[in-house]
């Protein structure tokens, strides 16, 4: 017996910002998962899927929630996909893993006093890990594309909603910061 999915929801999925948010996100899973990449052309490709992926990110449109609500726990993974990643990762990237972040780059001191919730971490760089952006956004994106193989409309719109509320949420952040540590990497000629 084959799974019918909506009207609703196959229009969403035909939408030209859903296939191009799909198309990227297979793309950095794909990278991800390669085996035996050069790690100059690991960085060069992530780079370039992480530039599509986060524009597509943002085009992704946000669905109503109507089969799905936000409580549920449709095809919640365990860790197979996940094992191993960091360790993978850390080989990977070399000693080019690690890079310098300020967490709120909006934080301003007003009459020399910090505002609201302000907290010491806020102004003070810290080192940040490439393995963990990239872990974090593939664990994300993972989660998402196996839950839509589930094939119905519940699944599928659950999986959507959770992208792109991660999106504004969690992976866009980790996208955009190692997209900022890529630059320099790449056009202060850091990987020659």
């Amino acid at each position: 017996m084959t799974k019918r999915i909506s009207p609703d929801i196959q229009s969403f999925l035909q939408k030209d910002s859903t296939i191009n948010f799909l198309k990227s996100a297979k793309q950095f899973i794909d990278l991800i998962e390669a085996n035996n990449i050069p790690t100059k052309q690991f960085y060069k490709q992530a780079h370039r899927i992480l530039i599509d992926l986060y524009a597509n990110g943002y085009k992704l449109e946000q669905i109503d929630l109507k089969y799905s609500g936000t409580n549920n726990n449709l095809g919640t993974t365990n860790d197979e996909f996940f094992n191993n990643i960091y360790q993978k990762l850390t080989v990977l990237l070399g000693q080019n893993c690690f890079y310098w972040e300020i967490l709120d780059p909006t934080y301003t001191e007003q009459n020399g006093e910090p505002g609201p919730g302000w907290k010491v971490t806020d102004k003070e760089p810290l080192q940040c890990w490439l393995v963990e952006d990239f872990a974090d956004i593939y664990h994300d994106l993972k989660i998402g594309l196996e839950k839509m193989k589930i094939g119905t409309d519940e699944a599928i719109e659950d999986a959507l909603w959770q992208l792109k509320f991660n999106f504004i949420n969690h992976w866009g952040q980790h996208c955009i910061d190692a997209l900022r540590y890529l630059h320099y990497l790449w056009y202060e000629g850091k990987l020659d």
